[in-house]
C-alpha cells in the first residue's frame, strides 16, 4: 500500500513538473514550448533506433534521407493525437509530392493490431502505418508527451520539435514546413 501511494505521489509530482526537457537545450538554453515549434541549433543527429512497418519490419530514419520528415509519435488512446491524425494525413497528400514524408509512428503497445483498426476507423489514406511497440526511438528522442512531432531535414538531421497537437494542413504549418523543403541537402 505505501509503494502505491509512493508511486502515485511521484506521478503528481512529475505532472506538476512539466514534461521533461529533450535533449539537448534550445539553442536559448530553454525547453521546447508546448504547442509551437522549437527548432534545434545546432540539429541534432539522425536518430538510429528501429520501428516497425506494418508488417512488423524493422526500419531506421535512414530509409527517408533526402526528405523532409514530419515524424509524430501518436497513440490511440491519446484524444489530441486522435483529433489531429487527420491534418497528418492531408500534409502527406498535399506536401508528398514536394519531398515531405510524414512519418507517423504509433506507440500503442498493441502494436499494429490497435493502430490498423485506429487508420481504418479515422479514414487515414495517405500515411503509411508504423509502430514503435517498445518507444525506443521515442525514447532515444527524449519524447516526454504525445503528440509530439519532430522535423527532420533533407540531411536526416532533427532541427524542429512541435509538442501538441495542431492542424497539420493549416498555411502556418505548411509555411513552416516550406523552409527545410526548399533547402538544399547539405550531402
Amino acid at each position: 500500500m505505501i509503494l502505491k501511494k509512493t508511486a502515485f505521489l511521484g506521478f503528481l509530482l512529475a505532472l506538476s513538473l512539466g514534461p521533461a526537457p529533450i535533449r539537448p537545450a534550445l539553442a536559448d538554453g530553454t525547453s521546447p514550448k508546448l504547442g509551437d515549434f522549437s527548432p534545434f541549433d545546432p540539429p541534432l543527429p539522425t536518430p538510429n533506433e528501429d520501428f516497425q512497418d506494418a508488417l512488423g519490419a524493422p526500419l531506421t530514419l535512414q530509409k527517408f534521407k533526402g526528405q523532409v520528415v514530419v515524424l509524430n509519435f501518436w497513440a490511440s488512446w491519446c484524444g489530441p493525437c486522435v483529433a489531429e491524425m487527420p491534418t497528418l494525413d492531408t500534409l502527406q497528400a498535399d506536401l508528398g509530392e514536394a519531398g515531405l514524408a510524414v512519418v507517423a509512428i504509433s506507440l500503442d503497445r498493441d502494436g499494429v493490431k490497435k493502430a490498423a483498426p485506429f487508420f481504418r476507423r479515422t479514414g487515414v489514406k495517405n500515411l503509411t502505418l508504423y509502430t514503435d511497440r517498445m518507444s525506443d526511438l521515442f525514447q532515444e528522442l527524449k519524447g516526454s508527451a504525445l503528440p509530439t512531432t519532430y522535423i527532420l531535414d533533407r540531411d536526416g538531421k532533427v532541427v524542429s520539435v512541435y509538442i501538441g497537437a495542431t492542424n497539420w494542413a493549416s498555411d502556418a504549418v505548411k509555411a513552416e514546413l516550406k523552409k527545410y523543403l526548399d533547402a538544399k541537402p547539405a550531402g
